[in-house]
């Protein structure tokens, strides 16, 4: 199918097909109150519907992905899918939960042991272990300047600089992370900004924070160590098949390719609950033996192979993918510099 054919497709299976049953089985199973209009997100996991590459160059098929073992023994809704979109039009798989993608992991060995990208770097790289002060650790995706005023910020996820909503203006961000040993006072490199706040009961489009630089801390806005130089922001929106890299915290350097875009309905488990997500990027692994990401990989700016900055990493599944080492999920590039008003810088400056 062309886009404009499987948008419409997945649009329709979405509100017609797909919710409706989807709450109908969790009803089955658990018992809630419907309060004004339901989603599916209000409830539990069920299915993604995104969009996947097809036969060929501008052919497109639906992603269909499956959050639940009881949605993917349901073979009456399969059908109806099937019946819809052919066949041969729908990538269907099992991807269980869905996680956010920050600290589930501590650091290992000492301080000297450890990779570059968890240990104290200055200037500040991009991929380096980062976090507010009460959070575990994420990763630091790039630099930015804010386009009220210019000032100089760093990009991670509201779930690596805010804790989930749950922190101040002004609160302090580490580098490293805590759980790399970071402190605050001497580990202090910016203070929390602003934040796109993260919203139960309807689906969000980005998990995204900034953190503004202290006076005197060094930032390298460039170097993707071991991956060239970072070149700007892509002009063109991913597809599936697009090969893409990342650096971030626990996992380093990783290369993945693109399998489903505009990915909506994909619940992701956080402290606090279960959240919403629409218009995601999916990503698998393109190495055999190695996830693309993992727990504290969360912020890591997602890259094309000239060095374009495309998306946002933040959540990820332990299983699915073709390799079956689990998918990574990305809000795209566009919408969190939108939401943020933001700029990603491009330049060198306080090294």
């Amino acid at each position: 199918m062309d886009l404009t054919s499987i948008r419409n497709l997945k649009t329709e299976l979405t509100h017609e097909v797909i919710r409706p049953r989807v709450l109908a089985l969790m009803a089955q199973r658990r018992a809630v109150p419907a309060i004004g209009r339901w989603r599916l997100t209000d409830v539990v996991p069920g299915m993604a519907l995104g969009i996947a590459a097809g036969a060929g160059p501008g052919d497109y098929r639906l992603a269909v992905r499956l959050q639940r073992r009881t949605v993917e023994r349901d073979a009456a809704l399969r059908q109806r899918i099937l019946d819809a979109a052919g066949r041969d039009g729908v990538d269907i798989s099992y991807i269980g939960s869905v996680f956010k993608c920050a600290g589930r992991r501590g650091a290992v060995g000492t301080p000297q042991d450890r990779p570059w990208y968890q240990q104290r770097q200055r200037p500040l790289l991009i991929g380096a272990s980062i976090g507010h002060f009460a959070v575990t650790a994420g990763t630091l995706g790039a630099f930015a300047a804010r386009e009220a005023d210019g000032k100089v910020v760093l990009l991670s996820n509201n779930h690596v600089l805010a804790n989930e909503n749950k922190a101040k203006l002004g609160d302090a961000v580490l580098q490293p992370g805590s759980y790399d040993g970071g402190r605050k006072g001497a580990d202090t490199v910016a203070k929390l900004l602003d934040f796109v706040a993260l919203s139960p009961g309807m689906n969000n489009l980005v998990d995204a924070a900034v953190a503004a630089l202290e006076p005197g801390v060094g930032s390298d806005p460039v170097t993707l160590t071991g991956a060239g130089q970072f070149k700007g922001l892509r002009a063109e929106p991913l597809v599936p098949g697009d090969a893409v890299l990342k650096l971030g915290r626990t996992t380093g350097l990783t290369h993945g390719i693109v399998t489903a875009i505009e990915v909506d309905d994909v619940v992701v488990s956080y402290e606090r609950g279960e959240l919403g997500f629409d218009r995601q990027i999916e990503i698998a692994s393109a190495e055999k033996a190695q996830p693309f990401s993992s727990g504290g990989d969360s912020g890591s700016m997602i890259f094309d192979e000239k060095g374009h900055a495309c998306a946002l990493l933040f959540a990820g599944s332990d299983v699915g993918g073709p390799n079956g080492l689990g998918v990574t999920y990305a809000n795209e590039m566009g919408l969190v510099l939108d939401a943020l008003s933001i700029k990603l810088l491009t330049q060198q400056r306080g090294l």
